[in-house]
């Protein structure tokens, strides 16, 4: 009997979900620097950074396609941020991304066995420490709003991140990981910014339209095993 194309579209998107897994929670800070969009303020010689810090927190789905220990995790994490300019009105940010995350675990790639942390020998280190390559996009969304007006302005970037990454075993069936991640948007585009800027009731303020935008992304996710 042949299958039909959704019936193997199916099976290829739910496979992981028959294997070995883990669900994980993440809360952590992510600290944003994107030169283009720094506000200069010649009125009061200060500067605003947008967007700025913010809170972060998201979900993934950890699984392994073989037995090496290279683990894939496809997740989402959101984070918010909001800031007074004087004098001008609020500028706000809110940021969803996507990321594949693959994890490989340099330091014991053979592994001891496809089973969580706490249950494989040897040391702590080796056996918890793993690097990340992590491609991605990003949807994010600029809000200004002033006295006269408000505006938005929606943007979707892809992005490429790396990092490093420590598991330690708290159960049979509970991960606690840290993790620091770095990520990269080559291009970010956000024309009401100077627009509002140029009005004359923002004063002499300038900053610009495109951007890239480098990211610190740390923090920590407790993963139940399935």
């Amino acid at each position: 009997m042949a299958f039909s194309n959704k019936s193997v579209l199916s099976i290829f998107l739910f496979f992981p979900l028959f294997m070995k897994a883990q669900i994980g929670i993440t809360l952590g800070g992510i600290f944003n620097k994107a030169t283009g969009w720094m506000i200069e303020d010649k009125n009061n010689l200060s500067t605003y950074q947008l967007p700025g810090n913010a809170i972060s927190a998201g979900v993934n789905y950890e699984f392994n396609l073989n037995k090496n220990r290279i683990a894939f995790v496809p997740s989402f994490h959101f984070s918010a941020y909001q800031s007074e300019v004087k004098d001008v009105g609020t500028f706000s940010n809110k940021l969803v991304q996507f990321q594949l995350n693959m994890q490989v675990y340099i330091l014991d790639l053979k592994g001891d066995c496809n089973c969580p942390t706490f249950s494989k020998k040897g040391d702590p280190i080796k056996k918890g420490l793993f690097a990340t390559i992590s491609p991605g996009a990003g949807y994010i969304e600029n809000n200004i709003q002033v006295i006269s007006s408000k505006q938005k302005n929606v943007y979707i970037s892809p992005d490429l991140g790396f990092g490093l990454g420590y598991d330690i075993g708290l159960s049979e069936r509970i991960t606690l990981t840290t993790f620091v991640n770095g990520y990269y948007f080559p291009v970010l585009k956000w024309p009401g910014l100077p627009y509002t800027l140029s009005l004359p009731s923002s004063g002499n303020r300038f900053a610009n339209s495109d951007t890239s935008l480098q990211q610190i992304h740390a923090g920590i996710t407790i993963r139940y095993h399935l």
